[in-house]
């Protein structure tokens, strides 16, 4: 692995981990279902627009593209969003982070599930350690989660971002194989399923939020966020995320971003002036412990990275 290919795995962890602080900031201005609408629309105009103008003729979807493409935009990008972002309204940008990282357990658990890929006894002990890692951080709660409700042990926003987590993972793994499968550039796949999760949210953000006559509270302070927000989570993160998933696996980027939730935590504290507890650092620990113990089976197995392909082969 060159080093520029991890500083651009790096490189994509700071623009998730910052995207979560950017989105509360938003927040305070417009709902979630309307701030995932509207941005996935533009973002998915915007970079179909493009694909447009460089080949007109890869633009058109074929009948075997449609299923798949519409599981990733409801997935990957409508689920994903909306629950992240309602969950994100009732605590710090860190925990949300944090709790969202699940999606590489999610990813090794769905990949043993439908594609019978072998976990070893490393493996499961790398995801039981992780698994328990959480336990710490759902402990924390803070008086602003029990405003979205609770379900026994845990607060719907907590139960809305492991959710959302889950979705991601399988938004992404479908990608994989709709890039793969149906030789699909990454910007396309992106733009086609922005555009239906785009539509999906901004519908249901029309049937059950207020509008009156739109649900911003104020504009100009929404704009700046809504374009910061679009630039660097829909048109560089989404594609930055997407265009490694051809040098690394799903679950390898999973994993690098267990970095995440440190990044949100540092932005949180500059730009929102939230401070972690103690708790969040325990669980961040003991998640990547098991998971570094998961990453090194698969190291040793040698599937995380994939190997370059010959020149001689076509």
């Amino acid at each position: 692995m060159s080093l520029q290919q991890q500083l651009s795995v790096l490189l994509l962890c700071c623009l998730y981990g910052s995207v979560f602080s950017v989105a509360k900031l938003a927040l305070y201005q417009a709902p979630p279902l309307f701030i995932t609408g509207t941005r996935m629309l533009l973002a998915g105009f915007m970079l179909l627009a493009y694909q447009y103008y460089k080949h007109p003729k890869s633009v058109v979807l074929h009948k075997a593209h449609l299923w798949p493409i519409f599981i990733v935009g409801f997935s990957g990008v409508y689920l994903t969003n909306a629950l992240e972002f309602w969950g994100l309204q009732f605590m710090e940008a860190g925990k949300a982070c944090f709790i969202y990282s699940f999606s590489p357990i999610a990813t090794a658990i769905l990949s043993y599930f439908f594609f019978s890929e072998k976990i070893t006894f490393k493996k499961w002990v790398g995801l039981g350690i992780g698994i328990l890692g959480f336990i710490p951080i759902f402990l924390a709660q803070e008086s602003m989660e029990d405003q979205s409700g609770r379900f026994g042990f845990f607060s719907f926003a907590e139960i809305a971002i492991l959710l959302a987590a889950i979705a991601t993972s399988v938004g992404w793994i479908a990608m994989r194989t709709m890039i793969k499968k149906h030789s699909f550039s990454a910007i396309l796949g992106n733009s086609y399923t922005m555009l239906i999760g785009g539509a999906i949210a901004l519908g249901h953000s029309f049937i059950s939020e207020n509008w009156d006559p739109t649900p911003v509270v104020s504009w100009w302070p929404f704009i700046g966020y809504f374009i910061a927000l679009t630039i660097i989570s829909n048109l560089i993160a989404y594609n930055l995320h997407a265009h490694l998933l051809k040098t690394f696996t799903a679950s390898y980027l999973s994993f690098a971003g267990l970095t995440q939730p440190s990044f949100a935590a540092a932005f949180g504290w500059i730009f929102l002036g939230e401070v972690m507890p103690i708790e969040f650092w325990m669980s961040l620990f003991a998640v990547i412990v098991g998971i570094y113990l998961y990453y090194q089976e698969e190291l040793r197995q040698g599937i995380l990275v994939k190997a370059p392909k010959s020149p001689h082969k076509k």
